[in-house]
Parts: structure tokens; sequence; C-alpha cells
């Protein structure tokens, strides 16, 4: 049986962040805790993904710093690979003994044809929000029908699913991520105990560099705590010795 594991950070939500958080999760596997590590780009059509690794390449090949930079950290960049959603598990299967972990950036919309064939393909899925009533409104019918079509189905590898905050404000009051904790424990649908924190740094081309660890700068927000926890889910059924890859990762971060 294969090793590979299949992530999404997902959601029907637009602008919750899911595109950005692929690249921090993706870049710190591969770079810190020395996974091996794909991307497959099925975001059809912007492929954001593989858009700003071409930006990437294109800033290297006219920067001789940026370049003798990139080499100096001794890794290759992880391949990231454009595709449709009804293509995209050809393309993970050809991906299937080769990598530690492939990380699946879909669009956010759940009415695309092969999406839930794709969904029952993957180990696990993670849904950013953020704290207001429409992203809640669009997370909840998006975890019933992965839990009615995906999870436990014939044929399904997906074990789980869970919700977790993004753009968290730490000044605002509390009360509505806790009512949300609460409710969405209610109806079965887990959540992260990590919460990325709000922050315009997101936007910053450093921030979400496909092609080099993330910064010391940047090492904080919430990202270390995310990673720790996405490690300790994604490795617990693997024994000791492949659970080092999260411990790797939080003491890199």
């Amino acid at each position: 049986m294969s090793s590979t594991k299949y992530i999404s950070i997902s959601s029907q939500k637009g602008g919750v962040g899911k595109t950005t958080i692929n690249i921090l999760t993706a870049s710190a596997f591969h770079f810190l805790a020395k996974q091996k590590v794909a991307v497959i780009d099925c975001d059809y059509p912007q492929h954001s993904l593989q858009g700003l690794r071409d930006k990437e390449l294109e800033l290297l090949q006219a920067s001789p710093e940026k370049l003798a930079e990139f080499r100096a950290l001794g890794m290759q960049a992880y391949p990231i690979e454009a595709c449709s959603v009804k293509d995209a598990l050809g393309v993970a299967k050809q991906m299937d003994g080769e990598f530690d972990l492939v990380f699946i950036d879909t669009p956010g919309t759940i009415n695309v044809p092969g999406i839930i064939e794709l969904w029952k393909q993957l180990d696990y899925i993670f849904m950013p929000m953020e704290s207001d009533r429409l992203s809640v409104e669009a997370t909840l019918p998006y975890a019933q029908v992965l839990e009615k079509f995906a999870k436990d189905q014939p044929g399904s590898r997906l074990k789980q699913y869970y919700a977790f905050w993004n753009k968290h404000i730490k000044s605002e009051k509390q009360d509505f991520y806790e009512l949300t904790e609460t409710y969405f424990a209610e109806q079965g649908i887990p959540f992260l105990k990590s919460r990325l924190e709000h922050s315009v740094n997101y936007k910053k081309d450093a921030m979400r560099s496909t092609m080099s660890p993330l910064a010391k700068e940047f090492q904080r927000l919430g990202i270390s705590a995310l990673i720790k926890e996405l490690g300790s889910i994604i490795y617990a059924t693997d024994g000791a010795t492949e659970a080092v890859a999260p411990t790797t990762a939080n003491e890199a971060l």
C-alpha cells in the first residue's frame, strides 16, 4: 500500500485563503520537514498556484542574486501540476508512491464534474473559514456534502475533514468563534485548535513563495501551530517512525 498522503486545503467560499494556505503548508512540509511534496493545481481556470510558480521562475531568471539564493538552499522546489478536476485523479495516481505528501488545490465550488470522485481519493480535507456568517454558512453545507457523498463511501479513502479559522482577529470578541465551534461540534464537524491570525503579510510575495521556505520574520501568526497540528493528524496512524515529520516541521518553525 502506498504511503503517499493526499491533502487539500479546500472551501467553496472564495477569498478565505485556501490557495495561500496550500502554499504555506506545502512549503513548510517540503522545505522545513524535508518531506517529498508535490502540488496539483486543479483550481481551473485561474490556476493561481501554477501562476505563482511561473512568476517566481521569471524572477529567478531575471535576478542572478535570487537564483544564487535558491541554489544555496540545496533543495529542488516541489513540482506543481496544473490540470482540470476531471484529470486530477490521473495526475494523482502517477504521483502515488513517488511523494510523501500531495497537496491538491481545488475550485471554490462543489458544482464541478469529477469533484466528488476526487474528494474520495483524498486522505484529509481542511476547510478554512473567516469569522463572518457567510463563511460559516458556506462551510456547513460543504462539510455535509463531504459527509454524505465522500467520507465512508465505497472506494473512499477520505478519513476526515476539519474546519479551522483563518484571518483570526485576537482583539475582537471571541463569542462568534466559540459559538460557531460549539455548533459545528453538535453537527459532528471537527475543528482544528490552531487559528491563523489576520495579517497584511499574507499579501507579500515572500509569504507565498513556492520555491523557498518561509522566512523567520513570518514564522508566527499561528503557522507553527497549524503545521504541527496538521502533521499530528496526517501521520497519526503511521506509528512513531513516520510521525517524526510533524515534529521536525515544528522544530524548524
